[in-house]
């Protein structure tokens, strides 16, 4: 298990850029095209690995309580588009 500050930091980033391609991906083909879905899934088990890894506890781990009640909250990854009318 990996859990140095330095490690977390690194994972962060890895799922911060994850994010950035699952927004991109979904604004040029769509949230429902193959390539949009399958980076989610890669966001998702990066989140999982990140939780199991830096965020459970042996308490948690050991009641394996469900992650339905959980969510991450998060700000758009990059700025917003200024769209020039005619």
């Amino acid at each position: 298990m990996c859990n140095s500050s330095k490690d977390q930091s690194t994972f962060l980033a890895k799922i911060q850029r994850k994010r950035e391609e699952m927004f991109i991906l979904g604004e040029k083909y769509g949230l429902s095209a193959d390539e949009t879905i399958t980076c989610s899934r890669e966001l998702d088990q990066l989140l999982n690995d990140y939780y199991h890894n830096f965020q459970s506890t042996p308490s948690a781990k050991t009641t394996n309580q469900s992650r339905k009640q959980s969510f991450v909250i998060f700000s758009k990854p990059y700025p917003a588009r200024h769209v020039q009318t005619s």
